[in-house]
């Protein structure tokens, strides 16, 4: 397993010790193309690494009609806000081909990283990372939907 883990850049440059733990609480997953891995509003005891395949994410914007904002691919994490509060789904995921992940049990990765403290901040460091990246990537496909402006942005109402 921790071999497996080592496919993601994620961890690379962790030890084989602290891998070694983590991958105690790992188990293999394995998804057909369409199978809805977890869904929007779910409570989420559970974070993926893709191993092979790909796995969409994103949103049912009315019946029958899903938009998808994010792709994950081999290496790729997905469902790590089961490692933050409200520990609820944000989104749907689901597999777009066949599929193979390491599914970790965030519960004990919790656990895990609240008794190991220095390698706890150095995982969260580097979780907050991903969720920087993932939203100045969301911000550059909402820039790409709204018409070119001069002055300035919209303002919210305080209503």
């Amino acid at each position: 397993m921790i071999e497996n883990l080592k496919r993601s850049d994620f961890f690379l440059g962790f030890d084989d010790l602290a891998l070694a733990d983590i991958a105690r609480f790992a188990r293999m997953e394995t998804y057909e193309a369409g199978k809805v891995v977890f869904d929007r509003d779910e409570e989420s005891h559970t974070a993926y690494i893709i191993l092979k395949g790909r796995v969409r994410q994103g949103f049912e914007v009315s019946p029958g009609t899903e938009m998808w904002f994010l792709t994950g691919e081999p290496g790729d994490l997905f469902g790590f806000g089961a490692l933050l509060s409200p520990r609820v789904r944000s989104m749907r995921a689901k597999a777009s081909e066949k599929t193979e992940v390491v599914a970790l049990d965030a519960d004990a990765l919790l656990e895990y990283l609240e008794a190991n403290p220095r390698f706890g901040f150095i995982f969260m460091e580097r979780l907050a990372q991903v969720f920087m990246q993932r939203l100045n990537n969301c911000r550059l496909q909402v820039i790409h939907l709204m018409p070119p402006k001069d002055a300035e942005g919209p303002t919210l109402s305080a209503r």
